[in-house]
């Protein structure tokens, strides 16, 4: 009974929000993944994938709170259904929400008959499911799991309406890959970082690094882990020490 109330109730939330008025019509989605998306502002934009997880998007909400911070979310459908409480409270704080895909499959080697059916699921149901909890967006954002993305994907998705509308699929400019010379982390990655065992501090370095190199820009964070909430509580206040300030996808000039 709960969850036929819960889904009546995610129904009337969407179509009470289904008439957002996004400032970019015919966007479109891209061919290939948008990089290099706010670099040489010495502003940081932090965007967390695959939530929302109990026991560490709400820490990383916290501490974001507490800093007066806005992030964008880009959450996973299946977890968005799983979590509701944690979508409201990302919205009523003031954050942004971004389409992560329903299910975090790799869109790469798509069977050549179904894919079309695969990519739909992925990306447009997932966006009815994300639906309700947009309404600090300007816009509609997509990131590709694991960045894997195909032209045709593009070309079939902007001859939906909702999907001509999407600004996507967005890459980062700070946090995606691991590199170390000479002992110094010149990049980090907090997935990796994990996985490798290395600590919070050196693996704030490399961040602290890239975002010095690129002048600031998009960072790429997972809400997965309790050691990424770690990270950014000590990340932000660095970051605020070499003078950056902080802004969302929503201030992102997209041309």
């Amino acid at each position: 009974m709960k969850k036929i109330v819960f889904f009546v109730l995610l129904s009337i939330l969407y179509q009470a929000n289904a008439q957002i008025d996004f400032q970019v019509v015919d966007k479109d989605f891209s061919k290939v993944n948008i990089g290099n998306i706010h670099t040489g502002h010495n502003e940081i934009i932090f965007s967390f994938d695959d939530g929302p997880v109990p026991g560490v998007t709400d820490k990383v909400l916290d501490i974001l709170k507490e800093h007066n911070i806005k992030a964008t979310f880009f959450v996973i459908g299946k977890n968005v259904l799983a979590h509701p409480e944690l979508m409201k409270r990302i919205v009523d704080e003031g954050h942004i929400v971004g389409n992560h895909s329903m299910s975090h499959i790799p869109l790469k080697n798509l069977d050549s008959i179904a894919w079309k059916d695969i990519v739909k699921t992925e990306v447009m149901d997932a966006h009815k499911t994300i639906m309700p909890y947009l309404a600090n967006n300007r816009h509609f954002f997509f990131r590709a799991p694991y960045s894997d993305w195909n032209k045709i994907f593009a070309d079939f998705l902007n001859e939906n309406e909702i999907g001509k509308q999407y600004i996507g699929p967005i890459l980062w400019d700070i946090g995606g890959e691991m590199e170390i010379k000479d002992g110094k982390y010149l990049q980090s990655a907090d997935w990796a970082c994990w996985s490798k065992k290395i600590s919070i501090d050196d693996c704030m370095s490399g961040y602290l690094y890239e975002a010095g190199k690129r002048k600031g820009g998009v960072v790429l964070m997972h809400d997965l882990r309790h050691q990424s909430a770690e990270l950014l509580a000590k990340l932000i206040p660095e970051l605020e020490d070499r003078g950056f300030s902080f802004s969302t996808m929503n201030d992102v000039d997209w041309k």
